[in-house]
């Protein structure tokens, strides 16, 4: 996801220089276009001008009759005229056409006397036009009036096809596309070799900022020596790291002096109140009132021994001293240990436990993993209540489920309950104790070995909590997985 996001990035950035280039040079290629293709067209112009002074230079106008001094001309002056006047027309003042050239009439072209050539003969000036031949070209037109008897009685045309001059800025106008597309194909390669090399730092960063834990302090931000604003950024960032580092390690070390000071005067509390619990059968009140005693020196005892495991988890990373175990005993020897607190609370807890469950696993994390799941489902059981326990294997994966019929939990707080230090709302409201740790180490005791934990739970009817764990072999462990099993039953 990493690589995806940053490719992103840098796909971002070189085509958003890109596209602000390419909205440039689209613009300059435009004016390039227009210059260049006026330049033709002015340049045709000026042949056309050419030509008509040449054809012009070889008429005259008498008595209205048009009569050609060409052939009196000596044969370069001819040669001009007769290519100037290869596309040329004479008409008089009333659109009449007085004579047109053979080219011209070999094209089938009918130049009407349009309303340009009618201002151009009443105004006496020359002017351009543009007129359609037949199979969709076009030919370019410069209307010269021709005067006579002091009157511009007759109008001389002479033209030029555009075919060729729409060819050359056909062809300029493809070269400007090519010659654009290259641009943009190299400054796009550039631009992304650049924010490649602009953004390699930020990568270096991130992956950096990963490796980060709390208890790392060696591990920090990369510096480049370029004193710039990466740099910058990266020795704020390292120091504020260094800050929080120094407050964590001050909190963690205060958590287990705490917690090491505390454990001592309650193993004494609870092994005075078990002995004091013990020699006072008789007495009932006494008795209830040492059982509540104890009840909470063990909340206590459980919240202190979480407090030093949190103080030395490395964000909630269990670390395990696996070794090949029997969990169906552990699970058996689990219900066992939790029957005498469920019958004080008169819970009716049952077990069906698949024999020779076999794995590697870490006996004390389990152990843990398991009265954290029945020390919650007898605390959220009424009275009269029933817990059932059930381990099953099934193709190289141990099942432990742990179902009770006690208040459930809303859906809305399902996917929050495996938080560190969440408890629902119905948890806070009533008078059971907790530190809403239980079920955040019980979720990642099961990570840690490779597994899953979930909850199925009905507001009311009670919860299911399912745990998933895979059977794994020591290579030196000489059990064999596949031996028969044998189900027993606990009640």
């Amino acid at each position: 996801m990493k690589h995806v996001l940053s490719r992103s990035l840098r796909f971002r950035l070189a085509f958003k220089q890109t596209l602000s280039f390419a909205l440039l040079v689209s613009l300059f290629a435009w004016g390039a276009y227009a210059f260049l293709a006026r330049h033709v067209l002015s340049k045709l112009d000026g042949e056309l001008e050419d030509r008509a002074i040449a054809v012009r230079s070889m008429l005259q106008v008498r008595d209205g009759q048009a009569r050609w001094f060409s052939k009196a001309a000596d044969s370069e002056v001819r040669e001009h005229f007769e290519k100037s006047s290869q596309y040329s027309q004479l008409l008089d003042d009333t659109g009449q056409v007085v004579e047109t050239s053979k080219d011209l009439v070999a094209t089938g072209a009918i130049l009407t006397f349009s309303p340009t050539a009618r201002q151009t003969l009443a105004s006496g000036r020359s002017g351009f036009e543009e007129l359609p031949l037949p199979g969709g070209s076009r030919i370019r037109i410069i209307d010269v009036p021709v005067s006579a008897a002091g009157k511009h009685n007759y109008l001389l045309r002479v033209g030029m096809p555009l075919a060729d001059a729409e060819d050359e800025v056909a062809r300029m106008g493809m070269f400007i596309i090519a010659l654009v597309a290259i641009l943009l194909l190299l400054h796009g390669a550039n631009c992304w070799l650049m924010a490649g090399s602009i953004l390699r730092p930020l990568y270096e960063i991130t992956a950096a900022a990963g490796q980060i834990t709390p208890f790392d302090s060696s591990k920090r931000l990369p510096v480049f020596g370029r004193d710039d604003e990466i740099d910058k950024l990266s020795n704020s960032i390292n120091a504020a790291l260094t800050r929080l580092q120094n407050s964590f390690q001050r909190m963690s070390e205060f958590l287990r002096t705490l917690s090491h000071e505390i454990r001592q005067p309650l193993t004494v509390m609870r092994a005075e109140t078990e002995q004091a619990l013990r020699v006072s059968k008789g007495d009932t009140n006494f008795s209830e009132m040492l059982s509540s005693q104890l009840q909470h020196v063990e909340l206590l005892a459980r919240t202190v021994s979480d407090l030093m495991e949190l103080a030395q988890s490395d964000s909630d990373e269990i670390k395990l001293d696996c070794q090949t175990e029997d969990l169906s005993e552990l699970v058996q020897a689990a219900i066992d240990g939790m029957r005498l607190k469920s019958d004080e609370s008169r819970i009716h807890i049952s077990g069906t436990v698949q024999r020779n469950i076999v794995g590697l696993f870490d006996a004390g994390q389990l152990w843990r993993l398991v009265l954290n799941l029945l020390d919650n489902a007898i605390k959220f059981t009424g009275p009269d209540g029933r817990i059932d326990v059930a381990l099953t294997a099934h193709n190289g994966t141990a099942i432990l489920s742990v179902s009770d019929t006690g208040c459930g939990i809303p859906a809305h707080e399902q996917p929050r309950i495996f938080e560190r230090g969440y408890r629902t709302t119905g948890a806070r409201k009533s008078s059971v104790p907790g530190t809403g740790l239980g079920l955040h180490f019980a979720r990642n005791i099961t990570q840690a070995h490779g597994g899953t934990i979930e909850v199925i739970s009905v507001p009311g009817h009670g919860s299911c909590f399912r745990v998933s764990l895979p059977l794994r072999a020591a290579p030196s462990d000489a059990v064999d997985l596949t031996r028969p099993v044998h189900e027993g039953s606990i009640n």
